[in-house]
């Protein structure tokens, strides 16, 4: 939910922000564009962002025609998607020969545009299979009842309906609407609803583009992601969680202890019970993370590009720990909040950004676990907040820094605790000599 909104969510409806970009080769210096810069070296890239916000509500009304409607654009992609596992390459034009005209000659009731837009979304899922390098065995099958909307299949007559083609006819469907989501429908406007099945009910997924003025880049603010420390600031913030950090090893232990047994009850219980707790308290946790980071002065948030790092370098390389963190996920929700806020979100590369003394800017100094000892001036720095003003000077924009890395001795081993407003999470500031 987004902050400052005061109305709580129901069974019936879901908040859900997605993101959509264009990539080009240049800075765009539009205040009314939000977007992300990603600095690597010489090479820059600008990612223009537009958030969108989509809501799920259900659909009031006889939806018996539209429950058939949906089957048969189910039983069209499953037929189109043997027909795609036969060839060695996907070529829009070979598959429509194959199952266009056989599905209108043997089911004449099914409409040429569910037709089409099953044979999109089957083209769609098999380049995915070959872009992410899967291997499958079989044709894709698919399970579920739904189907996204073009503007052949649905208009729009007032903002509480829709109409929409069923098996039969064209019909109005009325939706709940929430507070929420009569808010969202006067503010903006809504473009190829998805509608699908979940308990016999039928709910269409509303998608509203949500453009924010961009702040025009002041100060920037370094992030440094890990593993026990969950996130360090160039402010001097250190954001722990002590509790969940033991609820996740006893969690972990759980599951080694489950997947030893190796019993049909203990593989339900690790894939149904254990793998759902552990994936909502990773994501609770790092909603909790990203609010305290953003809670800043700065409008540009500066995040190492991670890319590749949970990649064994051999079999024998131990990454468990590292893959365990959901970094990508904490990247991708502090994009769209900051982008909520009106502010930029900067990936650098990591190179050297915790061997580099942030004083001196020199390669000069040993990290040793939480310290970084400077071969320069014989201070002991915090390593994690070292690193992160490294990579708050990438950004190459005045940055948001603490000053106690230059008071002298830091305190590491006992550092002065305080809790957060938010619930599990703490912050250790540096203490001063």
């Amino acid at each position: 939910m987004e902050e400052g909104s005061l109305y709580p969510f129901r069974v019936e409806e879901e908040f859900r922000p997605f993101l959509k970009f264009n990539i080009n080769k240049k800075f765009v210096n539009d205040e009314n564009k939000s977007h992300i810069l990603t600095f690597f070296d010489v090479f820059v890239y600008c990612v223009i962002y537009i958030s969108v916000i989509t809501y799920n509500t259900k659909l009031i009304g006889d939806t018996s025609e539209l429950i058939k409607l949906l089957e048969y654009q189910k039983f069209v992609f499953n037929f189109a998607s043997k027909e795609q596992f036969s060839e060695s390459k996907i070529v829009p034009k070979i598959l429509h020969s194959k199952v266009y005209n056989n599905i209108r000659k043997q089911y004449p009731k099914i409409t040429s545009q569910v037709i089409i837009r099953s044979l999109n979304e089957c083209i769609s899922s098999y380049r995915s299979v070959k872009s992410n390098k899967h291997k499958i065995k079989k044709p894709i099958e698919k399970k579920n009842l739904s189907m996204r909307l073009d503007k052949r299949l649905y208009s729009i007559p007032n903002k509480s309906s829709i109409r929409i083609t069923t098996a039969n006819k064209r019909q109005t469907f009325e939706f709940t609407i929430y507070p929420r989501l009569k808010e969202l429908l006067e503010k903006y406007s809504y473009q190829d609803p998805l509608i699908y099945e979940d308990n016999v009910n039928i709910y269409i997924s509303l998608s509203f583009e949500n453009k924010h003025p961009q702040l025009k880049p002041k100060l920037a603010m370094g992030v440094d992601l890990g593993i026990r420390r969950s996130a360090a600031t160039s402010e001097g913030k250190l954001i722990i969680d002590k509790s969940f950090n033991e609820r996740k090893r006893r969690l972990r232990h759980q599951k080694d202890i489950l997947k030893s047994k190796g019993t049909k009850s203990a593989r339900r219980k690790l894939r149904y019970s254990l793998k759902r707790k552990e994936h909502n308290q990773n994501k609770n946790q790092t909603h909790l993370i990203t609010n305290s980071i953003l809670k800043t002065k700065a409008d540009i948030i500066v995040l190492e590009n991670l890319k590749g790092i949970k990649a064994k370098k051999n079999k024998y390389q131990n990454k468990r720990s590292i893959s365990q963190v959901p970094m990508f996920e904490l990247r991708r929700i502090i994009t769209y909040k900051a982008q909520n806020q009106g502010k930029t979100v900067l990936l650098v590369c990591p190179y050297n950004t915790s061997k580099t003394d942030s004083v001196t800017g020199k390669v000069e100094g040993e990290r040793r676990g939480c310290r970084f000892y400077s071969k320069v001036n014989g201070l002991i720095y915090d390593a994690d907040i070292n690193a992160a003003i490294n990579i708050a000077k990438l950004s190459k924009h005045p940055i948001s820094q603490t000053n106690r890395l230059t008071y002298g001795q830091v305190s590491v081993n006992r550092p002065n605790e305080y809790k957060s407003s938010l619930i599990g999470v703490v912050q250790v500031p540096m203490a001063l000599a």
